[in-house]
């Protein structure tokens, strides 16, 4: 199946990832091997600032799907701490990262984007899409800067 991006569907997006949260997504799938791993990130707008582990309830190298606990407990600390979802991650261990026709049929979360880590490389090739029935939309992930820490004194 040749999948197309087609720009025109959504105004380009656009996820600011902070440092810490790259490093841990990526040590995340690489920890999990030869399983795909998922997760979720979290934040505000375009600007993650959590991630959270999922289990893998398939524990397959080829598959994913959520643990439901981890997945309930995932929402339950989002909707407290007052975070939105802002991506999907997960791993392919021994093929490219871009989606698969699962990853197209499975969509169960619509627009909301997501991340895939390719372990078949190394460094980790990482990007990000936008995924319809039938095809993808690829987006920026930017790596930033991770926040300084609450009370913390910046010097400039």
């Amino acid at each position: 199946m040749n999948v197309l991006a087609d720009q025109r569907e959504l105004p380009p997006v656009r996820l600011h990832i902070p440092r810490s949260v790259w490093a841990n997504m990526l040590d995340h799938a690489r920890r999990v091997l030869p399983e795909e791993c998922c997760g979720l990130l979290a934040g505000h707008g375009s600007q993650c600032s959590r991630l959270y582990e999922l289990e893998n309830a398939d524990h397959s190298p080829v598959r994913y799907s959520a643990e439901p606990r981890s997945l309930i407990a995932a929402f339950r600390d989002m909707r407290e701490r007052g975070l939105e979802l802002l991506a999907i991650y997960h791993s392919h261990p021994t093929s490219a990262a871009v989606p698969s026709r699962t990853d197209l049929a499975e969509n169960y979360y619509g627009t909301v984007p997501r991340i895939i880590i390719s372990l078949a490389v190394n460094p980790p090739e990482v990007r990000g899409y936008v995924l319809h029935p039938d095809r993808w939309q690829e987006i920026e992930l930017v790596v930033v800067a991770d926040p300084p820490a609450r009370g913390s004194i910046i010097d400039y």
